[in-house]
Formats: structure tokens, C-alpha cells, sequence
């Protein structure tokens, strides 16, 4: 696809990009299916719990200066 449009350019980047994403999500599924890699459950686990609490912490920090100051 050829386009002067910046908009459009950059639409075809991020549809590459998320193509790319998918095609890795699916190759590692693969792999983790084979054997052929190996996942630490006690890593990854530890790993989802510190970005929620991450995540947490950002919305009460968000919600803390949204609301009026008494």
C-alpha cells in the first residue's frame, strides 16, 4: 500500500506491529508446547502480582488527584 497520509502510515506500522506480536505470541506457544522452552510458573507469577500492584498504585494516584482536596 502506498500513501502520502501520515495517518494512514502509521495505521500500516501498528497493523504490522500487532501482526508481528502475534505471529511471536504464537511461535512461543509453540515452543513452550515442545518442550522446547521453559517457564518459570514462581517467576511469572511473581511478575503478574508486581505489575498489578503496579497498576494499583497509578489508579489510586490518578484517583487521588482527580478528586477535590477537603
Amino acid at each position: 500500500m502506498v500513501a502520502t497520509n501520515d495517518r494512514i502510515q502509521r495505521f500500516a506500522a501498528a497493523q504490522r506491529d500487532r501482526l508481528s506480536r502475534a505471529s511471536r505470541v504464537r511461535q512461543l506457544a509453540r515452543q513452550v508446547a515442545a518442550g522446547e522452552y521453559h517457564v518459570d510458573v514462581d517467576k511469572l507469577a511473581e511478575s503478574l502480582i508486581e505489575r498489578a500492584r503496579f497498576h494499583r498504585r497509578v489508579q489510586l494516584d490518578l484517583l487521588a488527584q482527580r478528586s477535590p482536596a477537603l
